[in-house]
């Protein structure tokens, strides 16, 4: 594969993008409108390992495996933008004549959640951005616009799956929705988004190759000490977080079951290695993937599929 230099590429005037993930631009390519993320500085991390996160690189490769295994996913470009790695995310609220006007309006769960009152629920938080389990599963199974949109249900187990398979501890309530069509009030499932926090993005190359000569710390990392951004309710009501390959493991939820048997079904490590490694190791002088990058990453998904293969 071939970075795209995205230097000359024109602005969108008028279209901005949130969040708090680093700067975003809106820029127009191949008559669309895409929102370019920028790396992050670790300035204010604790220990970073390096400059800058990796997160648009963890984006694209989340991303590319989430369209491997068959799920509709936001296109991504990876490329360079005043010499520092971007990914390109195509607009999926705006396409041909509709480019200033957008067709379609983007509903997080956030906000779906926040209209949906669990009284039914002792610890209900009424908060839209609370990530309690039993809250969560309440909305998406009792919120009135999430009922009548099919595949409601599946989707948010099947990104638990992938998510912990590739490390996204990030599927916050802002980073996946339903897709409004203003003129007639349909909704559908938005696609797959917003998948930057995968794969240790503030790990630098040196970290990840001292790692991978210490057998029990790739075991700690794959599965043992992951956390995902969903909590079971505690006493104190705040939430302890979710092992996700604990959680999967015990198949005490036949809809995780049923996602973890899907994605069992659809993964092929060939494939994914492969989406891994036609990365370029650098593009001038800029490091985009190094080698010992690339073997961190395929081991790590190579045992926690070992893990989630073994008596499910």
């Amino acid at each position: 594969m071939k970075l795209i230099c995205f230097d000359n590429i024109s602005v969108a005037n008028g279209v901005f993008y949130g969040g708090d993930a680093g700067a975003k631009d809106a820029v127009l390519y191949e008559n669309n409108v895409w929102m370019l993320k920028y790396p992050k500085t670790t300035r204010d991390m604790i220990n970073p390992q390096i400059s800058y996160t990796t997160s648009p690189l963890s984006e694209y490769l989340g991303s590319s495996i989430y369209v491997s295994l068959g799920f509709p996913v936001h296109d991504t470009l990876l490329g360079v933008r005043n010499n520092k790695m971007v990914v390109a995310c195509k607009d999926f609220t705006r396409s041909g004549d509709e480019l200033w006007q957008p067709a379609r309006q983007l509903i997080h769960f956030h906000y779906l959640k926040n209209s949906f009152m669990a009284s039914d629920l002792e610890s209900y938080s009424g908060s839209g951005s609370e990530t309690l389990l039993d809250e969560v599963l309440a909305a998406v199974n009792g919120q009135i616009n999430l009922r009548t949109v099919p595949g409601v249900t599946e989707r948010f187990w099947d990104m638990f799956v992938v998510d912990a398979f590739i490390g996204n501890n990030d599927r916050n309530n802002g980073n996946w929705g339903l897709l409004l069509n203003p003129l007639n009030g349909e909704m559908s499932l938005a696609p797959v988004y917003d998948n930057g926090n995968a794969f240790f993005n503030k790990s630098g190359a040196v970290q990840m190759e001292g790692h991978l000569n210490d057998v029990n710390i790739m075991i700690n990392l794959a599965y043992k000490n992951p956390r995902c951004v969903y909590k079971y309710t505690s006493i104190d009501g705040t939430g302890e977080r979710i092992n996700p390959f604990v959680f999967i493991k015990q198949r005490d939820n036949p809809d995780c079951t049923a996602a973890a048997e899907r994605f069992l079904q659809r993964v092929d490590m060939k494939r994914i290695k492969a989406i891994i490694e036609e990365v370029p190791e650098t593009y001038g002088a800029l490091s985009v993937m190094p080698a010992v990058q690339k073997e961190f990453y395929i081991e790590l998904l190579r045992l926690r599929l070992k893990f989630l293969t073994q008596e499910l």
